[in-house]
């Protein structure tokens, strides 16, 4: 009887190229998830210590403005989109900027029509966030525009 050569493993199988790619989808609801919660927290925030004589305790044109001048400065610390997903702690802090400046520039939107765009602009922004889409001129481009539109308001 002779015996014979063992025979070797298969190759091991690698996953789809787009699988690497993709991020696992209960890190986006994660992400989802804070984007909301960090824009209910300022939002109840504001409603439970915002005074009478604070600008931001009120309904009119001078809240919308106040909401889109909050908005601008909580933006103009965030350097850049794709500065967001890079898993250091600074980087979470540009995550929950980003969503609360999109919260109050929803609310400023709510409060006076002429903020659309830039509720507009930061929905552009949060949807990049959402889909992970935070590199290339796209990304940049949605920066460069809800910072041109921050900067109109300074004037």
């Amino acid at each position: 009887m002779t015996a014979s050569a063992p025979i070797p493993p298969p190759p091991p199988t690698l996953p789809p190229p787009a699988a690497e790619r993709r991020a696992p989808s209960r890190w986006i609801a994660l992400w989802v998830a804070a984007v909301v919660a960090a824009g209910a927290g300022i939002g109840i925030g504001w409603l439970l210590w915002a005074g009478s004589d604070n600008a931001a305790s009120g309904t009119g044109s001078d809240d919308a403005a106040a909401d889109a001048a909050g908005a601008c400065q909580a933006w103009n610390r965030v350097p850049a989109l794709s500065k967001i997903y890079t898993n250091d702690k600074t980087s979470r802090a540009y995550f929950a900027r980003v969503g609360g400046a999109a919260a109050l520039a929803q609310s400023a939107a709510q409060l006076d029509r002429s903020y659309d765009a830039l509720d507009k602009a930061f929905q552009d922004v949060t949807r990049r966030l959402q889909t992970l889409t935070v590199k290339g001129p796209g990304a940049v481009a949605a920066h460069d525009k809800v910072t041109t539109l921050c900067a109109r308001l300074d004037n």
